[in-house]
C-alpha cells in the first residue's frame, strides 16, 4: 500500500511519495487494475515470484486506516504482510528505510493506519523527503511539490524501492532489510 492524497493538486507533492513508489513498482512488473473499488484504487501483480494486492487508498492521508482493514479483511491477508510505502520527513531526501513495528513518529497516515487496525505490527518503507529548510511549517511542506532538483533525487530512489520489493519477495525481509536500508 503506498500513501498519498488523491487529487490533481497533489500528484507531484512530498506526500505522495508512497503513491509515486506504487507507479513506478506497476510500471516495473505490471499489474492487472481490479479497479477504483471502495477505500482505493487496486492492482494484482506477481512480484519476485509472489503474488500480491497492491493499492493506493481513496481517502486522504489522515484516514490511510480505513483503506487498510478495509483491503486486508477484503482479500483475507493478516496484517503482518502489510507494506506501507509512505514519505518521511525525518530521512534525508532519497533515503530508503524498512521498519517494521513501532509508533507514528508523527505521521498522520501511519497513526490512522495503527489505528484502524489496532496494532502497529506491519511493515512500512519510509521513503526519506527531508525536512524544510525554508520555513515552512511541516503540514506545508509535506503538501507542497518536490522542487525540480529533489525531483530529480526522487527520481532515483523509486527505481531502488522496485528492486527491494523483488528482493522481498524473492529472498525474504532479511535480504529486502539489507538492500533497502543501506546508504547510498
Amino acid at each position: 500500500m503506498g500513501l498519498g492524497n488523491p487529487g490533481t493538486e497533489y500528484i507531484k507533492s512530498r506526500h505522495n511519495a508512497g503513491y509515486r513508489a506504487i507507479d513506478y513498482i506497476l510500471k516495473t512488473f505490471g499489474g492487472e487494475f481490479d479497479g477504483n473499488l471502495r477505500n482505493g484504487k487496486v492492482w494484482r501483480s506477481t512480484i519476485g515470484g509472489k503474488f500480491v494486492v497492491i493499492v493506493k487508498p481513496n481517502t486522504y492521508m489522515n484516514l490511510s486506516g480505513k483503506a487498510a482493514r478495509w483491503i486486508l479483511m477484503k482479500e483475507g491477508v493478516s496484517v503482518d504482510n502489510l507494506v506501507v510505502l509512505h514519505d518521511d520527513m525525518d530521512l534525508d531526501l532519497g533515503r530508503i528505510k524498512i521498519k517494521w513495528k513501532g509508533g507514528d513518529a508523527g505521521h498522520k497516515g501511519i497513526r490512522s493506519i495503527i489505528r484502524y487496525l489496532q496494532t502497529d505490527k506491519f511493515f512500512r518503507i519510509r521513503i526519506g523527503i527531508g525536512k524544510p529548510t525554508d520555513g515552512k511549517g511541516g503540514s506545508d511542506y509535506v503538501l507542497s511539490d518536490f522542487t525540480p532538483d529533489e525531483e530529480v533525487k526522487i527520481s532515483r530512489v523509486l527505481p531502488h524501492i522496485a528492486v527491494g520489493m523483488e528482493i522481498w519477495a524473492d529472498k525474504g525481509t532479511n535480504y529486502a532489510f539489507n538492500y533497502l536500508n543501506r546508504k547510498d
